[in-house]
């Protein structure tokens, strides 16, 4: 996970070095196991096991809550746990990005929680106030479901 944190540091570094206006987009899942049985028609809309269900919602309530620093200290176990996707390297580029445990942006949860073929799913935008432009107000639904 070094070496993913270290990247996103470095992408990071890079923007500061621009005048170019810069998003970071990130794509991965929360908990990533996909369903033992059944048709993909079956499972389309379940989580396969409650107990990373569950893992999940705390980490968003974590995240909605600010405390960086709990969820990266569980990150490692949390991956390993829950079957973070690709082993969860895409979320620990984007903190490396937004500094790590010292995060203290707004965590503006865009849809609700929801499993897709075992896994857990949600969009959530990490808001950076130091490069967002003021006065925009974001039309999308604020905390967690």
């Amino acid at each position: 996970m070094d070496n993913s944190r270290a990247f996103g540091e470095a992408v990071v570094e890079a923007i500061e070095r621009s005048d170019s206006r810069v998003a970071i987009l990130a794509s991965g899942s929360l908990s990533h196991r996909f369903q033992d049985d059944g048709s993909p028609e079956q499972s389309m809309f379940d989580i396969s096991r409650e107990f990373y269900r569950q893992v999940d919602l705390k980490v968003l309530e974590l995240w909605q809550a600010g405390r960086f620093d709990l969820f990266t200290a569980m990150l490692p176990e949390y991956a390993q746990a829950c079957q973070g996707e690709g082993g969860m390297h895409d979320t620990v580029m984007l903190l490396g990005a937004l500094g790590w445990d010292q995060y203290q942006g707004p965590v503006d949860i865009v849809t609700d929680y929801f499993p897709s073929s075992g896994t857990g799913q949600c969009n959530v935008i990490f808001e950076v106030p130091g490069f967002c432009r003021a006065g925009v107000k974001s039309p999308r639904k604020q905390g967690p479901k």
